[in-house]
């Protein structure tokens, strides 16, 4: 901390409604069996104080941080401005001249973030606040404010100002821009929104490998496909992990079973292990299917992480990128005309796009695409 020769308070914004992520709040959602918002803290942990959280519910749940938890001055989730206006407002209520803003679903923050904004600010007399950059675009609630523009933000608010650039528009301002500090291929200000930003973020991470679904109708041979596919993997030494959705009920246990019994017995869940396998079986509530996404999460788990890559059967309208394979005997439509998510087409006859196509029987080309696709090796 001996570094740091000015010690700002910072605020972090988990007030908002989550819609993409089911309406939940997206600083208390796992990512690796860890919340969001622990993430955040972790980043800025010593470098700034004292530290406050932004929240408009479940008081109860954040409190358990141990942190001050500050509400949005006007009700009506009026968007990220209203967060700010209440880091303002508690910046000043502590005497303090700058406060620091974050989001509560930016996981991967460069680590010399409050640093470099202190260092620019001080370069800088007289703006009123400083905005990360990078990848060429600004990102403001990643941002310095001085604490005695609360009045106009107030103001601005109550005239029905909602947008952040139109906020600042006025406001003297300077820039840091951190690509030159990361070297990765993603953005560190990348901000988790959707289910599938939650899996993105676990292969940044490294703990999920690549991952790809096979569309198509029934009957198209996806099932065929996914099985020449890990045979043609699995020889020249890659780990195929597979998960395939169900359309009606099944059950991979018998009953007379010991571990059938246990499991009717009410065990949730059930595991039986040997030395060649093991099997995990869980009952999901009563109309309430696990969704492709938690189901995912168990890939960047031990023991069932050991794969390089995974490959989804099912699951078509999911937004994940997909491979379509297509059979014009069926008579059903071609999927990637509306379905964005697919990447490639594997048919057995021609297909007038321009995407990637594939003849469906080739399955060495097919094997070797998806191999330079996701740089497996």
């Amino acid at each position: 901390m001996e570094k740091f020769k000015e010690i700002i308070p910072c605020v972090i914004l988990a007030g908002g409604k989550g819609r993409r992520m089911g309406g939940k709040e997206k600083a208390l959602i796992n990512l690796l069996d860890r919340p969001l918002l622990s993430y955040i803290l972790e980043r800025v942990s010593g470098k700034v104080a004292p530290i406050a959280l932004n929240i408009n519910s479940n008081n109860e749940k954040f409190e358990k941080f141990g942190y001050t938890l500050i509400r949005d001055p006007i009700e009506g989730h009026l968007g990220p401005l209203s967060g700010i206006l209440a880091s303002l407002n508690w910046a000043n209520h502590i005497q303090k001249e700058w406060v620091m803003t974050l989001p509560c679903d930016t996981p991967f923050l460069p680590k010399n973030l409050i640093e470099s904004m202190v260092k620019t600010k001080n370069e800088n007399p007289g703006i009123d606040l400083v905005i990360a950059k990078s990848r060429g675009f600004n990102h403001p609630v990643i941002a310095l404010w001085k604490a005695d523009i609360h009045t106009k933000l107030s103001t601005a608010l109550k005239e029905g100002i909602r947008k952040i650039d139109v906020f600042t528009a006025p406001l003297k301002k300077a820039y840091v821009d951190f690509d030159g500090s990361n070297n990765s291929e993603f953005d560190p200000f990348t901000n988790l929104n959707s289910p599938l930003d939650l899996i993105l973020a676990q292969q940044i991470l490294g703990k999920l490998p690549p991952l790809f679904g096979l569309a198509g109708w029934s009957g198209s041979g996806k099932t065929t496909l996914l099985t020449k596919l890990i045979q043609n993997f699995t020889k020249i030494g890659i780990n195929v992990g597979t998960l395939k959705h169900a359309h009606h009920k099944f059950d991979i246990d018998k009953p007379g079973k010991d571990s059938y019994n246990l499991r009717m017995s009410g065990a949730r869940p059930m595991i039986i292990s040997s030395k060649e396998r093991f099997a995990l079986i869980q009952e999901n509530d009563e109309n309430e299917e696990t969704s492709l996404f938690e189901m995912l999460e168990m890939f960047s788990k031990q023991p069932i992480r050991k794969c390089d890559l995974v490959i989804v059967e099912g699951y078509k309208n999911e937004n994940i990128p997909k491979f379509e394979v297509h059979r014009p005997e069926l008579g059903k439509p071609l999927l990637f005309r509306e379905d964005n998510d697919i990447f490639a087409i594997a048919s057995d006859k021609h297909i007038d796009t321009d995407l990637p196509t594939f003849d469906l029987n080739n399955i060495n080309s097919i094997t070797d695409f998806l191999i330079q696709k996701y740089k497996i090796s």
